[in-house]
């Protein structure tokens, strides 16, 4: 995803999901070796299975703008996959 879908995305986020005070959201640029994509990626602390309804949120959102999530060491990273990959 481009920097403007992705600044569009964490305002969502901001604006229907909840429990996010204190939680690390990071912007990160894109990167030509990254696993997942080389576009950018919004990275968001979470505690795992603690959080349901604040990570079946932030899904939702990511879903309706054609991306993907992924939870990696205590953070749900939404990002657009590769072409023809499975999300």
């Amino acid at each position: 995803m481009d920097r403007e879908q992705a600044v569009k995305v964490i305002k969502e986020i901001f604006e229907q999901c909840r429990y996010l005070e204190g939680r690390s959201i990071e912007l990160l640029p894109p990167k030509d070796n990254d696993s997942l994509s080389n576009t950018f990626q919004v990275h968001i602390q979470v505690s795992g299975d603690t959080e349901p309804f604040l990570v079946a949120c932030i899904e939702n959102i990511a879903e309706r703008h054609n991306l993907a999530t992924k939870q990696v060491d205590g953070y749900l990273i939404v990002y657009k996959p590769y072409p023809n990959t499975k999300k």
